[in-house]
């Protein structure tokens, strides 16, 4: 009965700490709107997105106000993307597409596209580098998919995005409390550590898994997208997925310390019977 018990403890040990690790991720770096702002931030020092934010900002004030020269405006907007404001009008730009897909959607939203918002960044540059005081009401939005109907319509993940963080945490309460069980009842408890790690380990793999699926899925979903605005979202979906998978490779290694320890444990504490 002892073994039984030690056995059942392991495999829901395993497989909660499987879940618990992609789940924890998501649920930290995507669902969470902070998490989601600290891990895409950094993009704002990237020179590739300053300069297709620039050359969008520039080819959307030149189709609103084709009197002013493009030869102007480039430079204008170059030099913001440089400045030191780019970062926080970015991040608030990401955040708002943030909000578009986790938070509940509104009837208007709903037959709507999902598009960056590029208003605050003209205003910045109007404010900061032209005439101060004028402000322009837009919005100048570039649109990311093709259709309401495309993947990326408003609300999608509010559900979803819920239920993550019960998995997230009920997995990860499942398999502390499984290996406290198995720790408590095993006759070698090395093995139940092994375990664990073992559950990590697959954790880990899922973890990296996911991020390959999810950037296919992503980058299909934003092929709608032209010029700029496309190369910015590849670039964030880019860094999503990177970061994705260095977690799971992390956790896969730790997996294998974790599972490498508890066997080495059992053995040592076989040789002293």
């Amino acid at each position: 009965m002892r073994s039984f018990l030690t056995a059942v403890f392991c495999l829901v040990a395993i497989v909660g700490a499987a879940i618990a690790i992609p789940a924890f991720w998501v649920n930290s770096n995507l669902v969470d709107r902070d998490g989601f702002s600290d891990m895409v931030s950094p993009l704002a020092d990237n020179p590739k997105v300053q300069e297709h934010i620039a050359d969008e900002i520039t080819a959307e004030v030149s189709a609103a106000a084709p009197l002013i020269p493009e030869a102007l405006i480039r430079p204008l907007a170059g030099a913001y993307t440089r400045g030191d404001n780019f970062e926080a009008d970015f991040t608030e730009a990401m955040n708002q597409q943030h909000d578009w897909l986790f938070e509940e959607a509104s009837p208007e939203d709903k037959v709507q596209v999902m598009s960056l918002d590029l208003t605050p960044m003209v205003n910045r540059i109007i404010d900061d580098r032209i005439f101060g005081g004028i402000e322009i009401s837009g919005p100048i939005e570039v649109p990311l998919t093709d259709s309401a109907a495309a993947g990326l319509e408003a609300g999608r993940y509010h559900d979803l995005g819920d239920q993550i963080g019960y998995i997230a945490y009920g997995s990860l309460v499942i398999a502390v409390v499984a290996a406290i069980g198995g720790l408590a009842v095993a006759r070698r408890r090395g093995l139940v550590l092994a375990a664990v790690g073992f559950g990590v380990i697959f954790g880990g793999v899922l973890t990296w898994l996911m991020g390959d699926f999810a950037q296919r899925r992503a980058l299909d979903e934003v092929s709608g997208a032209d010029g700029s605005a496309r190369e910015v979202a590849d670039l964030i979906i880019d860094e999503v997925v990177d970061s994705m998978q260095k977690i799971g490779l992390i956790a896969a290694f730790a997996g294998v310390a974790l599972a490498v320890a508890g066997v080495l444990v059992t053995v040592m504490l076989e040789r002293r019977r």
